[in-house]
C-alpha cells in the first residue's frame, strides 16, 4: 500500500473556502421552473383538443341516445 504523507492527507481534507453570495438564499422559497408550467398547459391543450375531437365524431350518437 502506498504511504501517503501526513502533510499531503491534511491538504487534501482541508475545508474549500466557499464563494459569498450577494443575496443570501432563503430555504422556505422554492424556485418553480417554468418548464413546468408550460408541460401543464401542454397537458391540459391536448386534453381539450382530444374532448373535442371525441364529442365531433360521436355527436350524432350523443344526441340519439337522449331521445
Amino acid at each position: 500500500m502506498l504511504s501517503i504523507p501526513s502533510h499531503e492527507r491534511r491538504r487534501y481534507n482541508e475545508r474549500v473556502p466557499t464563494q459569498a453570495s450577494d443575496k443570501p438564499r432563503r430555504p422556505d422559497v422554492h424556485h418553480r421552473h417554468h418548464i413546468y408550467a408550460m408541460e401543464t398547459t401542454g397537458l391540459l391543450i391536448i386534453a381539450v383538443v382530444l374532448l373535442v375531437l371525441i364529442l365531433i365524431r360521436y355527436w350524432s350518437a350523443i344526441l340519439q341516445s337522449f331521445r
